[in-house]
Parts: C-alpha cells; structure tokens; sequence
C-alpha cells in the first residue's frame, strides 16, 4: 500500500527534519560538554589539592603529629562534597592517614597523587663575621637545599555532586531547548497550513484553467468544424448552383450568337454578336472565379485523392507560380484511412504555413513533409523554409501563427517554431490520429 502525504505534511516534514538533527545535536554536545567540563574541573581540584595538602603536611608527616594533619584532612573532606577520599601514605607506601567521605556516592576509578618532600638547608657556621650562613644560589659550594620523599598525598574524588549540579544546569537548557522546538513546530504547522490552503487554491485555479481552456480548445474545434462544414455548403451551392446558372448563360449567349448569324448582315446584328461573345467571355471568366473560390472553400481533391494528393497539389501549384522558390514533398505512411476532420485542419495547417512562406520568409527553397506514424498513433508535418528567419525571442506571433497553434491544440496535437534571423525556420507538427 502506497503512502500518500499532503503537501502540508510533506512541508512539516522538511521543514522539522534539519530541526530535529539540530535539536538532536545540540542536546547531545550539551550534554557530552557538561560531562567534560565536569571530569576537567574534578582533575583540576583534585591536582590542586593534592599539592597542597602535600606542600602543608611535611612537618606532620616528620614529626609524626598524625592527629592534626586528620583534623585538617577531615574538614577539608566535610566541606567539599566532591572529594570522595584522601590518604596520606609514608615512604614504605604504608597507609597513616585515611578518611573518606560520608556524603560522596560513588568515586573515580584514578586518584591524584603528590609527593611529601623533606627538605634538608646547609649551614656553614664558619662565615666572616662569625653568625651562621646560609648558601645561596650565588654560592660556588654544593647546593644548599636537598630534597627527600618521605610520603604521598593520594585524592580520590567524587563526580556525583557536581554531576547533579550539571544535570540540574542541562535540564534547564533542555526545556528551554525544548520550548524553542515546540515554538519551532508550531510556526512550521501553521506556515504548513497556510502552504496547504495555497496550494489548494493554486490546484483549483489550474483545474479551473485547464478546464477552460480545454473547453476552449473544443469550441474553437467546434467552430473549426462548422466552418468547414459552412464552407463545403458553400462550395456546393457554388458549384451546383451559381456555375450551373453560368454554363446556362453561357450557353444562352452562344444560342443568341447562333440565331444573329442566322439573321443576315447589320449594324444591329453586329451588335448582337459582340454583345453575345461578350456575355460568353464573362460566364467563362466568372466559371472560372467560381471554380477556384470552390477550391478555397473545400478543395475537391481533398475529397478525390484524400490528403497527401491534396497537398502534393497544393506544393504542385506553388511550384509552379513561384519559379523563385523551389518546393519539395515527402510523405510516409498511409493516408487512405485518416479521418475528415483530420485531414482538412491538417490540410489548413499546411496551407497557412506555406501562406506565411510566401508573404514573410523570401526563401528559395520549402520542404514539406507528411509522416503518418502508426508507432505513436501520431502525423508528423514539418515545413522548412531557408528564408529569413525571425527572432524567436522578440517577435510576436501574427494571426497565421496564432491560428495553426488553436487548430492543433484544439485537435490535442503539438507545435513547436525553430528559427533565427538568416537560418530560415522550420515548423514541427504532430497531431493525435484519433481525434475525438
């Protein structure tokens, strides 16, 4: 089963994950650097207070006056609850001095250990004015002072105490943590729900557009339709009715140019006859405007040779009345079974291209290619031209442009425009075969 996250969790989720390791993180240092700062501060005191316990003891240690040396051991361990023990041992590692502590829970596994030194003065009693002499360090006899260990100071100390005071310091520190955290959560739910209800509106508005402009992409096919359909009514009433009405009159003005030759030599019959050739002139004239207004319209090879002979003809037209430019077809695939609607947008879509050729790019050569694909279901039309180009990023699309992009989305296709000003342009096209 797949999980699916809103956006407003997925937000949360981003926004609190580099939060948490920091939260994380912190919790961690501060607790490892309390620690330490813990085990730093019981080396330091206990390194300390051996030494000096050890620099203070050496006449009690000599005398053997044992019993002031405890007093004084003894008030140092019942005022400082983080020592745990001291010991006091002679030369021969013999304890002689123990006391430990009553408060203290637990110990460290080390002490801290210094030595008990007797120092021993030189006197020369032979100075020059007879009083007793001390030897300097200027002096050039033996050293006049000697040392000799005669015991050890040994501290034991007890983390306990000031682990508690660094505990109850960490708690205050992990609530305010804490607090900024949940300050943190909050800020990121509420700025999650707002992205939500953003986001639902953005959904909406987009849902909204691409139904209208799917709504929009099937009038303008609809209409598309009923043009074409519009315009093969016309075609036809053009073709059954105005050029039938035209072979008649024709064929009326030559019965008149019969009937006058019939009548003799005259002015008047001159007349006739000129008037009557006249007549017939005008209806071919006008036959022959009807027939390509026809072809405007509804071109009837569209229906005799489907697509491809329709635009080879097309291609075939330009060719030939416009020496200036060469054109070239090529075409893949079978066409015989592509639907009507299909065929005549594609038809325009070539037909306003080539259009656009004529009037803007002043190329000398157009390629024009059809390539129906049964592999993606798709017609593939592409229009090449080496004229001049156009800026892509600066020009604006003319009303050709416009009109092939609404006729190939409205049919569900694509359209895509590649050129440069003097690098021609080429125009790629694909439309879907089963246009609904």
């Amino acid at each position: 089963m797949k999980l699916r996250l809103g956006i407003g969790t997925r937000m949360v989720a981003i926004a609190m994950l580099p939060v948490m390791f920091l939260f994380s993180s912190f919790i961690w240092y501060s607790w490892y650097s309390h620690r330490a700062q813990v085990a730093e501060e019981l080396a330091e005191r206990g390194r300390i207070l051996a030494k000096a316990l050890a620099e203070t003891s050496e006449y009690n240690v000599i005398s053997g006056n044992l019993s002031d040396l405890r007093l004084t051991i003894n008030g140092l361990v019942q005022s400082d609850r983080s020592i745990h023990r001291i010991d006091v041992v002679d030369a021969n590692q013999q304890p002689t001095v123990s006391v430990a502590s009553d408060t203290s829970a637990d110990a460290e596994p080390r002490y801290y250990e210094a030595p008990i030194r007797k120092q021993l003065i030189w006197i020369n009693l032979f100075s020059d004015n007879g009083a007793p002499h001390v030897s300097g360090s200027s002096d050039t006899r033996p050293p006049t002072l000697t040392t000799e260990t005669v015991g050890w100071v040994r501290v034991t100390m007890s983390p306990s105490h000031m682990l508690d005071k660094q505990a109850r310091r960490f708690r205050l520190e992990l609530a305010m943590a804490a607090l900024a955290l949940i300050i943190s959560v909050a800020l990121a739910l509420a700025l999650a729900r707002k992205v939500a209800e953003r986001t639902r509106e953005l959904v909406e508005s987009r849902n909204e557009a691409l139904k209208a402009d799917a709504d929009k992409r099937k009038l303008i096919q609809k209409v598309n339709s009923i043009i074409e359909d519009e315009r093969k009514s016309i075609a036809v009433e053009i073709h059954d009715e105005l050029n039938a009405s035209l072979i008649a009159a024709r064929l009326e003005s030559q019965s008149i140019l019969h009937l006058a030759d019939k009548a003799g030599q005259g002015p008047v019959i001159e007349e006739i006859k000129a008037k009557s050739q006249a007549i017939t002139k005008l209806t071919l004239d006008l036959y022959a405007s009807g027939r390509r207004l026809v072809r405007r319209l509804r071109p009837e090879v569209l229906d005799m040779l489907g697509l491809h002979g329709a635009v080879e003809e097309m291609i075939r037209h330009y060719d030939s009345s416009h020496g200036g430019n060469r054109f070239e077809f090529r075409s893949e695939g079978d066409f015989s079974q592509l639907g009507n609607e299909l065929a005549i947008s594609a038809y325009r879509i070539v037909q306003e291209a080539l259009s656009n050729v004529m009037k803007h790019a002043t190329a000398t050569r157009t390629k024009v290619s059809l390539v129906l694909s049964k592999d993606d279901g798709m017609l593939h039309i592409e229009v090449a031209d080496n004229g001049a180009g156009f800026d892509m990023a600066t020009s604006s699309s003319g009303i050709g442009i416009i009109g092939m992009r609404e006729r190939v989305y409205a049919l569900g296709g694509t359209i895509s425009f590649a050129s440069e000003p003097g690098s021609g342009t080429i125009i790629s096209i694909s439309l879907p075969l089963d246009v609904s």
